[in-house]
């Protein structure tokens, strides 16, 4: 969990390649297609500071250490699914949230609130399978765990599975409980940066603000007003956005992955160390009554 893609600029299409073959193997793959698909996904990410092809690759990494770490758990489609889901699942983000879209009356709105969005995304990989059958399955478990990484979505499969595991219920053999997990596994992979090792993850933090920003600007050129943690003219508000993401989703998250899949420790343990360094980070502020930019290193 602790692998630093950051450092792989250029290298990424070789380490997905390396990565799906240890997961895989390559019999029931032509290895050309794989490249070509995994170079289709690269030029489909766009060039936004944070939601990008590294942020991809990110995500499918910590995907990959989970699925080895647990072998057992995840049928070998599923692990397909969940693999390509997570290198996939931001494909073709452009930098504002769905809200600003929203309220801007973009017209992309109607293409990222359908359910069929993934889908258009996800055709290019029929050609990595060998059967129809198998295609349909995978698309249809990976377009259940995509729409699952919403926040909001993530909150309500929390409640479900807490009840299941405080009844002593949870049973693997369930299908929708299978999804559940499914569920989890990808928001765990998603937040993966806020486990990081803090120097890696300030420099997604970095990446995350200046999307933000970015974010905010458009928002103040159309005469609205950002939240405060999208106002560059407001670094003090970082620190305390980034406890709260951490203290209020991440660790939630962990705590409970972490009582399906034991392998996954290491995400709760790193995300207590982030808490505990910004814990610092603000009460030194206080301290210092600093009004100037909180910087991270």
């Amino acid at each position: 969990f602790s692998f630093n893609s950051l450092e792989l600029e250029g290298k990424m299409v070789p380490h997905m390649l390396y990565m799906f073959k240890d997961l895989f193997g390559v019999r029931n793959f032509d290895k050309d297609s794989l490249i070509r698909f995994f170079f289709t996904v690269r030029k489909n990410y766009r060039g936004v500071p944070y939601h990008n092809w590294k942020h991809g690759f990110c995500v499918a990494n910590s995907m990959y250490v989970i699925i080895k770490g647990s072998p057992c758990v995840f049928y070998r489609l599923e692990k397909l699914a969940l693999f390509i889901g997570a290198l996939c699942h931001d494909l073709d983000y452009r930098g504002t949230t769905k809200q600003f879209l929203l309220e801007s009356d973009s017209p992309l709105v109607d293409l990222y609130s359908t359910d069929s969005y993934p889908e258009r995304h996800f055709s290019i990989i029929v050609q990595l399978l060998q059967k129809p059958s198998d295609y349909k399955k995978i698309l249809d478990n990976m377009k259940h765990c995509i729409l699952a990484t919403d926040l909001k979505k993530f909150f309500e499969n929390k409640k479900i599975i807490e009840e299941l595991i405080d009844e002593e219920s949870f049973d693997m053999e369930d299908l929708e409980h299978r999804f559940l997990l499914q569920e989890l596994t990808m928001t765990a992979c998603d937040i993966s940066a806020s486990a990081k090792p803090w120097k890696i993850h300030v420099e997604y933090v970095n990446e995350v603000m200046e999307e933000f920003y970015t974010q905010g600007d458009e928002e103040k050129r159309a005469g609205k007003t950002p939240i405060p943690m999208m106002d560059w003219e407001k670094p003090e508000e970082q620190v305390p956005s980034q406890m709260e993401f951490i203290s209020g989703f991440c660790i939630p998250c962990y705590e409970l992955f972490e009582k399906l899949i034991p392998s996954s420790a290491p995400l709760l343990q790193e995300s207590k160390k982030n808490l505990k360094q910004y814990k610092l980070m603000k009460k030194s502020q206080e301290k210092d009554k600093l009004n100037g930019v909180a910087v991270l290193n």
